[in-house]
């Protein structure tokens, strides 16, 4: 935005959706933001970032579920971050959202999860299972992702399995076709030309 000598913003009940990164860069004197009341979902990475001045963040009253890692640092001087009425989803997501509060006991919060729990009494013992450092190894283009409180590998493609290595295609026979995964409900078929069949003898593919 680029205001330097602003110290209080309004943007509250404008059916804001989303919100890019670094949408508050150069608002040094900020000090009190108010963005309650929205339609926000998810607080993207370096969504409130190097405002040293911030005290209080209002983001009562949206949709928020998510808290992407990153979306808040350098905020030296925030006493306030209100939450209220927002659902977080607490699974493996919430990892680094709740690594950076817990940190930071100065900071008064209601952010609750979906059930009803505090984010800050949510149980170390149960959320370090979900540090990245326990990100399994995914191969073939897999990504490491949440499911509850376990990360998995989530694959694209052919390939399944625990660390995607695995397909259906390596044991499915198609004789002369192209083995094919269907990407809708994941199976394994034939191509044959512009057929798709369960098998795929010599005459079917060059013969008709």
């Amino acid at each position: 935005m680029g205001l330097p000598s602003l110290r209080y913003l309004y943007l509250n009940h404008n059916k804001i959706r989303s919100l890019e990164s670094n949408t508050f860069v150069n608002m040094s004197k900020l000090y009190r933001l108010y963005l309650h009341t929205n339609e926000i979902s998810t607080i993207e990475p370096f969504s409130f970032t190097n405002l040293p001045s911030l005290r209080y963040i209002h983001l009562y009253g949206n949709n928020i579920s998510h808290i992407e890692e990153h979306a808040f640092g350098n905020l030296t001087s925030l006493s306030t971050l209100d939450l209220t009425g927002n659902q977080l989803n607490c699974d493996c997501s919430i990892f680094p959202f709740w690594s950076w509060l817990i940190k930071r006991s100065s900071i008064g919060t209601s952010s609750k999860c979906s059930n009803g729990t505090l984010v800050t009494s949510l149980q170390p013992a149960v959320l370090e299972t979900c540090h990245p450092d326990n990100c399994p190894q995914c191969f073939n283009g897999g990504k490491c992702g949440a499911m509850g409180y376990e990360l998995i590998c989530d694959c694209i493609g052919q390939w399944t399995g625990t660390f995607c290595q695995e397909t259906q295609c390596t044991s499915y026979d198609c004789g002369f076709g192209d083995c094919y995964i269907d990407p809708v409900n994941g199976t394994a078929q034939c191509l044959c030309r512009d057929r798709y069949v369960n098998y795929c003898p010599g005459t079917l593919c060059y013969f008709y």
